[in-house]
């Protein structure tokens, strides 16, 4: 098979796909997993494999990782992401966010106050799991399908946890107006996650190598990405109709 490169030539390695992974990097893995000898294989997250992350990455030097963003986008923010990428979360971006929709008239004057000052990043509030200074992604794109819980607000509720957090309980109100806008979106995306420290990575990569090599189909890890991600490591943004959306099963269809 071909293998995906990115624009500027770097392989891309899919967790999903092992036949993308480079052959140092799977001989590891498949070793790991072999000497694991689990009895269950979702008990791969309990593995002690702290000393094999940075030898993981170390493996993934000149490479880029597939990774997953789910959101909810309006057509305008699609086409932003496409030309300009995605950006780390901070205040300037969901005023940008909130103020484009409020001039395409999608929020109201209200509505849009009430959002921006109870948002996640509105100076002087208390940070609560904050998202601040990263791009949320996660590895597994099969995994999606096992874990519909943990995609199903980002999917539902229009403006990322930082906008729609403080309303996505309330059955009335704003939030249904949140439920009205956009679309569910899967953006596609390349990260270089060859240095440890900088991007954090729950589980960890390895865990997430080794429980896909013990056949492990939900294995996953969320990525707190700490860079904003160029246009050309954009893959693509699947929406419900598309083939990369419509195979995962379980997602919001509008």
């Amino acid at each position: 098979m071909t293998l995906a490169h990115a624009a500027d030539g770097r392989p891309v390695v899919d967790v999903d796909n092992p036949a993308t992974w480079p052959r140092s990097l799977a001989d590891l893995i498949y070793t790991i997993a072999d000497e694991a000898d689990l009895d269950e294989p979702d008990l791969y997250v309990d593995l002690e494999l702290t000393d094999r992350e940075e030898q993981v990455r170390d493996l993934l030097h000149g490479r880029l990782l597939r990774a997953q963003h789910a959101t909810r986008l309006l057509d305008h923010e699609a086409d932003a992401i496409r030309a300009h990428g995605l950006r780390p979360l901070d205040a300037a971006l969901v005023d940008e966010r909130l103020e484009q929709a409020h001039e395409r008239g999608c929020l109201s004057d209200a509505e849009q106050e009430v959002l921006r000052s109870q948002s996640m990043v509105v100076a002087g509030r208390q940070r609560v799991a904050s998202r601040e200074g990263q791009v949320c992604l996660t590895l597994s794109a099969e995994a999606t399908s096992h874990d519909i819980n943990g995609v199903w607000r980002l999917l539902s509720f229009w403006g990322g946890e930082a906008i729609y957090w403080q309303h996505c309980d309330d059955a009335d109100g704003i939030a249904q107006r949140l439920r009205c806008l956009g679309r569910p979106a899967l953006v596609t995306a390349y990260v270089d996650l060859a240095s440890p420290g900088r991007h954090l990575v729950f589980k960890s990569v390895v865990h997430t190598f080794v429980g896909k090599a013990i056949g492990y189909a939900p294995a996953n890890a969320d990525v707190l990405y700490r860079n904003a991600i160029p246009p050309q490591h954009i893959e693509s943004i699947a929406f419900p109709g598309d083939p990369a959306y419509d195979r995962l099963w379980g997602l919001p269809t509008a």
